[in-house]
């Protein structure tokens, strides 16, 4: 997914000279490329993601339309009141981009687990928050936002990507009835994939878009399930589930909506990713466990 954004903001650059990429501190064998074909237009500020934003916002008041690159807990919660000021107040067309999202740097302890970041983001006014998960969906995504000329965040995940490939915001798997529906993103996605694998009548609804969503037919696709369960690397109050509850409150769809999400901040290692997927509830084996 990090090669395909890159390789996209590659791609943007050649066409628009008023694209300039940013980064802390981060390369292996990824950015350099983007350093070596547009020297004038890249910065990499070291490890000082403050002056990173504050760099981007001061490209952008001249102009220039900054993308910003580093591990998602550091371009968030270190950056959180230069984002607010100096991008969100002003409305400036940034573009953050945060790898390594809920466990994915599992083995580097809480520091590193990111399972508050967009939370903490989507109580900004005007931003909007992405975390792809199809290869169409990435390729597409950086023209969309350049076009958009507002602030915006983009969760890259690792893993593997949701088939059937799709561009669209919200990518409805459907099941061969309407009982259970598993909403989700980014990671978990393909633990929710595995278990409609082995339980066709279970569907899934992926979110490629977090912040703010084209609601339409958002309403009738909810309203036409029993249940609804919202499995996220992310706690949920601040969360995809959060949000969920106050769509259908607003949209009077009075379901059944669960959540299987982080609880609290877990101060251990693991080798991967699955071993806190298990942990929470998030892994497929205890997705059909509590179905």
């Amino acid at each position: 997914m990090r090669n395909i954004i890159i390789e996209s903001i590659i791609s943007e650059m050649e066409k628009n000279e008023n694209i300039f990429f940013l980064t802390a501190d981060m390369g292996i064998n990824l950015v350099e490329k983007v350093e070596e074909k547009f020297p004038k237009r890249f910065a990499n500020v070291g490890i000082a993601e403050q002056n990173l934003i504050g760099v981007a916002s001061g490209l952008a008041n001249l102009g220039f339309i900054p993308f910003v690159y580093t591990i998602s807990n550091f371009v968030i919660h270190r950056c959180y009141e230069q984002i607010r000021n100096d991008i969100i107040l002003h409305n400036n067309p940034i573009t953050l981009i945060g790898t390594s999202t809920g466990y994915d740097n599992a083995p580097l302890g809480p520091t590193h687990h990111s399972i508050d970041d967009w939370g903490a983001l989507r109580n900004f006014p005007g931003i909007d928050i992405y975390c792809p998960g199809s290869i169409s969906y990435a390729k597409s995504l950086i023209k969309k936002i350049i076009d958009n000329k507002k602030p915006a965040y983009i969760r890259i995940p690792k893993g593997e990507f949701i088939k059937p490939d799709s561009d669209q915001d919200i990518v409805l798997l459907e099941g061969n009835n309407k009982s259970t529906l598993l909403i989700t993103y980014g990671s978990p996605a393909q633990e929710c994939i595995k278990v409609q694998e082995k339980n066709v009548d279970i569907s899934v609804l992926v979110f490629n878009k977090l912040v703010s969503l084209d609601i339409t037919g958002l309403k009738e696709t909810l309203a036409g399930y029993d249940r609804l369960i919202v499995v996220e690397d992310h706690f949920a109050s601040s969360g995809l589930y959060g949000l969920l509850c106050e769509f259908c409150n607003s949209n009077l769809i009075y379901k059944q909506l669960t959540s299987f999400a982080p609880t609290y901040y877990n101060f251990q290692v693991g080798r991967s990713s699955s071993y806190f997927h298990k942990k929470f509830g998030l892994s497929s084996e205890e997705i059909n466990g509590k179905l």
